[in-house]
């Protein structure tokens, strides 16, 4: 699984350099993403149709020896300020106006020139607030959307058709749909704008009381930001006293998970990691069974809160069960305790939506 996201907004920026995959706060166009002139400098996401108000924060690459690397000495102009408005250095840039523009990228070594098409109705900034701003979230079952953003891991949005389908039925049905949202990085991509709440957290870290029968938890990634999420969360909830049952939920199609690779290699879905292995029993020992080791043991993971609340999440949830369900029929205890207190995780479609197969493979 990834690491931080190292750009080169990592000099300068700390809470770059503690987040991985982090989300946006900004707006994104659904028009076309075709790439002009690819030299040796390339920029991530490769999204050049915008729309009026959409912000979006380019990463500058180099190809060394036939792999994308990070620049440092980069320059970033744009071509028409009324059309592209360079909002700071490190690459943030927010369309204006409809028009046509160049995004220029320079660096000592070449130089890259962009073509940037504005047009489409505009679209309105996501209305967010600080996660310290935030006390309590409460609703039967509550809908968590992370880091749904283009310009941060997921740059192909691969889980995208999975969570806007989500979030339909969430509304839908009148249950709370919640943003994680990040100022890092501003190109937000879900279908719908208007959540019950976006919370602005760079991590998904948070000290936010949870009081809902079932969390589900979608975006990612599944090994960093999600599961800090998860850590934080749980250990509020535990800290409450309030719920004997923990309930869970984990939609594969609709969270993204990194690979091998570095970035800029595309994402995978939660849901095509799990088909690769052939039964049950091995997709729980591959995939669920590092993600929960995970969680207990690496509190908060990468260190990030530094001032995450006390104590450690393993220290809090002993003599707690943690009983995993992964599609319909699979089942296992996972850590079994001396009461029945019981944690539940389930990786499967969220109630109340019909797909076909859990690990429904793709065509």
């Amino acid at each position: 699984m990834p690491g931080p996201l190292k750009s080169p907004l990592g000099r300068g920026s700390k809470r770059l350099a503690l987040t991985a995959a982090v989300v946006g706060l900004g707006t994104l166009g659904t028009a076309g993403c075709e790439r002009t002139n690819v030299g040796a400098i390339e920029v991530r996401p490769r999204h050049f149709d915008l729309r009026p108000g959409e912000t979006i924060r380019y990463l500058p690459m180099e190809r060394v020896g036939g792999e994308l690397k990070f620049i440092y000495d980069y320059e970033l102009e744009t071509g028409d300020a009324t059309v592209l408005e360079l909002r700071d250095q490190r690459g943030l840039f927010r369309a204006l106006a409809p028009g046509r523009t160049e995004l220029i990228v320079k660096s000592p070594r070449s130089q890259q020139r962009y073509d940037i098409q504005v047009e489409g109705q505009e679209l309105p900034p996501l209305q967010a607030v600080p996660h310290s701003d935030v006390d309590r979230i409460a609703g039967e079952e509550v809908l968590f959307v992370g880091h749904a953003n283009l310009d941060g891991f997921d740059h192909t949005a691969v889980a995208k058709p999975g969570i806007d389908r989500l979030v339909r039925e969430f509304k839908t049905s009148g249950r709370p749909v919640i943003y994680w949202v990040s100022e890092e990085f501003p190109n937000w991509y879900t279908e719908d704008r208007q959540p019950d709440l976006a919370i602005i957290s760079e991590g998904q870290e948070h000290e936010i009381q949870i009081d809902a029968d079932r969390v589900v938890f979608t975006g990612g990634g599944l090994m960093l930001c999600t599961l800090r999420n998860v850590q934080m969360t749980l250990h509020g909830m535990i800290r409450a006293g309030t719920r004997d049952q923990l309930h869970f939920i984990f939609p594969p199609e609709a969270i993204w998970v990194g690979v091998l690779n570095p970035y800029p290699a595309p994402m995978v879905l939660l849901s095509s990691l799990l088909a690769k292995s052939g039964s049950d029993l091995e997709r729980y020992d591959a995939v669920i069974v590092p993600f929960l080791d995970r969680l207990f043991t690496e509190y908060p993971v990468l260190n990030f809160p530094p001032n995450a609340p006390s104590p450690e999440l393993g220290v809090l949830v002993e003599g707690w069960n943690v009983e995993v369900v992964v599609g319909n029929t699979f089942k296992r205890t996972y850590r079994r305790g001396d009461s029945s207190k019981t944690i539940l995780m389930e990786f499967r479609w969220a109630a109340g939506v019909s797909n076909g197969s859990l690990l429904r493979r793709a065509g």
